[in-house]
């Protein structure tokens, strides 16, 4: 028996005794302690619940009527009246019933959320009389360590796997350059007129082309793995996405494209790195070419849509395209590295766009929808010191 219960106990034996200001200094001093503890369990950000033997509720605070789904004021109801009709619940009620005090973790899909649960036996003079349950909202930390895991596995994956790309390289330039030997001595030794010329030119011609895939991967791989250093200037976004497009025009026309472009804002001028913005827009609007070219319906009218709107203090490019679009289920995947639904993807495209993206502060949303297309917006900051625009005179004399 502790001190408090041996004073109460005592207290007790001779309340006849003690005197009325006596009593109400002690009993002011309860009230005291009662309502301070109840105050401080009441705001823990842990949820606890005590119930008796009977599973009958004790008492809450009110992140357990959060994490639970309970309401308050639900004393002396049934434990099992809130919790029977979830997955989360019904395992939490079984754990009480076989007493189970092992640390669990709970995946509460319907809330998106990790729980951390605790149950306790209650007991009072060597027997038991209820029990309390400990509930945590470890969603945060949990995602932290899985990513600080995955982080790290990358991390030494990655610097192994750079090592071996570099060491690709070299080969492949070795190869590339017999290549162009052989080639030469089949135009010098054999008559060009002749089957073996056009087979062996044609081998020749497929071995280059795979040596340019190849080199085309790893590339994509070093730069996803290199410190991204951006060299950010002022740069007329409008311009830079005209460019864009008419750096694939010849695909563009060549496959019957429409475009549609717009912009809000005309010479719009934003602090980025002219080149990597580029190569993102490059990446993307050449996905929503190969979506369009994968879709099987004849006869319909292709479209990419291009708009360039400012919103609070950021830039939104939106690039919208009525193609094969992306099934639902692959749709979390499509950042993640050498994910690719392509043929011959190498699975790093969206995830150096993100990666360029992310480094200009800015971030990447795509919405799709299988067969009716793709929408790929980005989110860039706008100068933080007054927006300056180019004057219409400046530009066209």
């Amino acid at each position: 028996m502790n001190r408090a219960n041996q004073f109460f106990d005592k207290f007790l034996k001779n309340f006849d005794k003690v005197s009325d200001n006596e009593k109400k200094r002690i009993f002011e001093r309860l009230s005291d302690l009662c309502y301070s503890q109840n105050t401080i369990i009441e705001n823990l950000e842990e949820g606890i619940v005590s119930i008796d033997i009977n599973g009958i509720i004790q008492g809450i605070n009110k992140k357990a009527c959060f994490l639970f789904s309970i309401p308050r004021n639900c004393e002396n109801e049934p434990l099992s009246k809130y919790l029977s009709d979830s997955e989360t619940g019904k395992i939490i009620l079984e754990l009480i019933k076989e007493n189970d005090s092992d640390t669990k973790l709970l995946r509460d899909d319907d809330n998106k959320r990790i729980l951390q649960i605790n149950i306790f036996p209650l007991g009072e003079s060597g027997r038991i009389i209820g029990t309390l349950i400990k509930a945590f909202d470890i969603t945060q930390t949990y995602e932290n360590s899985q990513k600080l895991k995955r982080a790290e596995q990358l991390a030494s994956l990655t610097t192994l796997a750079a090592g071996v790309a570099h060491e690709i390289k070299n080969p492949l330039g070795s190869i590339s350059i017999y290549i162009q030997l052989i080639e030469k001595i089949i135009k010098k030794n054999i008559d060009n007129s002749s089957q073996c010329f056009s087979e062996l030119k044609d081998y020749c011609a497929i071995i280059k082309e795979e040596i340019g895939r190849l080199e085309d991967t790893i590339n994509s791989f070093l730069f996803s793995v290199r410190k991204l250093e951006l060299n950010l200037e002022e740069t007329n976004i409008n311009s830079l996405i005209l460019s864009t497009i008419d750096f694939l025009k010849y695909e563009i026309e060549n496959n019957n494209i429409n475009m549609e472009i717009k912009f809000d804002r005309d010479n719009l001028i934003m602090r980025i790195d002219e080149r990597y913005i580029k190569q993102s827009l490059i990446n993307i609007i050449q996905n929503a070419i190969d979506s369009i070219l994968e879709k099987s319906e004849k006869n319909y009218k292709k479209e990419i849509q291009i708009k360039l709107k400012t919103v609070d203090n950021f830039a939104l490019i939106t690039i919208k395209d009525n193609g094969i679009g992306i099934k639902e289920e692959l749709l979390p995947k499509i950042f993640e590295p050498y994910f690719t639904t392509k043929r011959h993807g190498t699975g790093l495209g969206l995830t150096n766009v993100a990666r360029i993206i992310e480094a200009h502060n800015g971030n990447i949303n795509i919405e799709s929808e299988y067969k009716k297309g793709t929408k790929v917006i980005i989110k860039l900051p706008l100068m933080q010191e007054n927006q300056k625009f180019l004057k219409t005179d400046l530009l066209y004399g």
